[in-house]
């Protein structure tokens, strides 16, 4: 047996932090006007971000001299908003407007088509291997690629390994993110609503039913857990810590990381005690489908 830690340097960010101005705001529907819940909200050329809370308002930290870099602002069923930082200094309260829901074409089959049930994705993993979070910040992620052995298959359930949590309930939104040519995960999401579920500190198998949803999916995809929600405390949570989710290296293991909402997907650097013999690290992520 021999333990696998992902290594990842977010020195960077805790810098950035530290000399940063706050913005704090509120995000509305630009239509109805009422506050837009855990959108995501960052600057992608400097992996800092964050997710809004339940009630549209988020706390933003961005340091003055990246005035002129772009604010992507999204949340599924609305337009992206792009602005510049200085605008956002100027004006911290902003309306996203309703879009329908593009979703990519899916396969119709006659009822009772999808019978057979089957696990895609690391379901077990291996003894003595976590994957930890890789940033303290909300909208940091972790993804797992998804291989769909027979296409089309029809969604049952989205589950997570978790191996330990120290850190209280800590709210996650599930994503499914359709992939580009070369394998990496684009912003166009799969599913037409957030997918929330809490870890609690029990350790164990979260997951949440899609079943009645029927929706049928067609093409790999990547599975990322999001954290959108912490627990109130008087002194900053080190995240990086106090949860890890179970793992496994694999030949041809997929684990994509981002260190911040609307941050760039990155595949971690690996150091181990044991030879890796061409296996690289992946999530236990993994979700439940017929066939």
């Amino acid at each position: 047996m021999f333990s696998c830690l992902v290594a990842l340097t977010a020195a960077t960010i805790g810098s950035a932090a530290s000399q940063a101005q706050a913005i704090s705001g509120t995000i509305r529907n630009g239509r109805t006007h009422e506050p837009v819940p855990f959108v995501n909200l960052g600057l992608p050329k400097r992996n800092l971000g964050t997710v809004a809370d339940e009630q549209g308002r988020y706390q933003l930290a961005a340091r003055p001299e990246y005035a002129t870099d772009t604010v992507r602002v999204s949340s599924l069923g609305y337009e992206p908003l792009l602005l510049p930082l200085r605008t956002l200094l100027a004006q911290p309260n902003l309306e996203l407007q309703p879009q329908a829901v593009e979703l990519g074409e899916v396969a119709v089959a006659a009822p009772g088509a999808y019978r057979d049930l089957r696990t895609v994705g690391l379901a077990k993993s291996a003894r003595g291997f976590v994957v930890h979070m890789t940033s303290n910040q909300l909208g940091t992620e972790l993804g797992a690629l998804v291989h769909l052995p027979k296409r089309p298959a029809l969604l049952q359930s989205l589950n997570v390994v978790v191996a330990k949590n120290d850190a209280g309930p800590l709210t996650f939104r599930l994503n499914l993110y359709r992939l580009d040519a070369w394998g990496f995960p684009t912003a166009a999401k799969l599913l037409s609503h957030d997918v929330l579920l809490t870890a609690t500190p029990q350790a164990g198998v979260l997951t949440v039913d899609l079943a009645a949803e029927k929706v049928v999916l067609d093409e790999d995809f990547l599975m990322g857990l999001e954290l959108v929600q912490v627990p109130a405390s008087p002194t900053p949570l080190d995240l990086t810590k106090q949860i890890s989710f179970g793992g496994a290296l694999e030949l041809g293991g997929q684990l994509f990381v981002r260190l911040a909402s609307q941050g760039q997907w990155i595949k971690p650097t690996v150091t181990s005690n044991g030879p890796l013999l061409g296996r690289r690290p992946a999530v236990a992520l993994y979700a439940t489908v017929k066939e």
